[in-house]
């Protein structure tokens, strides 16, 4: 069972409307490769891509993502690891052109799946709002979650309040952009509302009132920290481990975690593209434009660095989406 961030359009209508459970519906086998992630993880040397197995050969970057109509191509001492979509890791360490469909063959039980929603959560950020920054808009591991929100210029106190429904309610005054839930209430699986008000009379309510968090139950929990087990016993570099760890947590809608994980990677000197990229597009995701910006502006200049003109395009197009919706608003 699993609660589904996708679903915080109900939330917003509703706070009674809790999704408690959620089962994976059947896929057709047409539907299911639309939706599979595969990733290259790792490579050296000279690897190419021939998409839909159709056309030219390109050079391919780590990060890349393929599909099972695709083909690798690699040249001689090249080699490559590619994280396929069922947590199974293919290994390529010679000459040659592979179907990726042999290497990462479709399946039922998919771990990875590509960020098909395009229904984003999307907000302004004014930096004189209060706004939530963590957990935001994401489920979470830890029941007594740590908040940070953004601090508001002359503001010496901020009312934090976290509800659910009209079963929970906590509220607490604090003096610095952040608190640890320390209820005596146990946060039981469900959609939780977050509201923040500043003692200047800068709040949320009406201006980034669409923000929770989820708290999941402890068998998808239990499930996650199976698949998590799983990754760390295949032999990839740290880098290359985080990365993937990232991508399970932003499949499962642990944004916050797959968030913390990159950060923490760039901060090490994890500073390439693909990780730029996957940064931004969740932070993006969740809300966050200014810091989605921020970070696709990095991943644009490692791809014009690497003559990754794909990304490029790709990163582009997302900015133009945020400067179209801030000029909306």
């Amino acid at each position: 069972m699993q609660i589904n961030v996708q679903l915080y359009k109900v939330f917003r209508i509703s706070l009674a409307v809790l999704l408690v459970s959620c089962t994976t519906p059947e896929h057709t086998q047409e539907h299911t490769q639309e939706q599979e992630l595969n990733f290259i993880s790792e490579m050296k040397g000279s690897v190419e891509i021939q998409d839909n197995g159709k056309g030219k050969y390109k050079t391919a970057y780590i990060g890349d993502t393929v599909n099972t109509s695709d083909k690798l191509r690699l040249s001689k001492d090249a080699s490559a690891k590619i994280m396929c979509n069922n947590l199974s890791l293919w290994q390529i360490n010679s000459q040659g052109d592979f179907p990726v469909s042999k290497g990462c063959p479709s399946t039922t039980k998919t771990v990875f799946r590509k960020n098909i929603s395009t229904d984003n959560t999307r907000g302004l950020n004014n930096p004189k709002i209060p706004y939530l920054i963590s957990p935001r808009n994401t489920a979470i591991l830890n029941e007594q979650p740590t908040l940070y929100w953004n601090s508001i210029s002359g503001a010496t106190n901020y009312l934090v309040e976290i509800s659910s429904g009209e079963e929970f309610k906590w509220t607490t005054t604090v003096s610095q952009p952040k608190v640890t839930y320390s209820g005596n209430q146990p946060m039981q699986p469900g959609i939780y509302k977050v509201n923040i008000t500043a003692n200047n009379g800068a709040s949320t309510k009406g201006n980034d009132d669409s923000v929770f968090f989820i708290v999941q139950t402890k068998e998808h929990i239990s499930q996650i920290n199976s698949y998590i087990a799983q990754l760390q016993q295949k032999p990839l570099n740290n880098n290359s481990k985080s990365f993937a760890l990232a991508h399970l947590y932003r499949n499962h809608d642990f944004n916050a975690k797959a968030i913390e994980l990159l950060e923490k990677s760039i901060k090490e000197g994890n500073q390439t593209t693909a990780v730029y990229e996957l940064l931004g597009s969740i932070y993006q995701k969740i809300g966050l434009n200014q810091l989605a910006r921020e970070r696709y502006l990095s991943a644009i200049k490692s791809a014009k660095g690497e003559g990754n003109l794909k990304v490029q395009e790709n990163i582009q197009y997302e900015l133009e989406n945020l400067l179209s919706y801030s000029e909306n608003k």
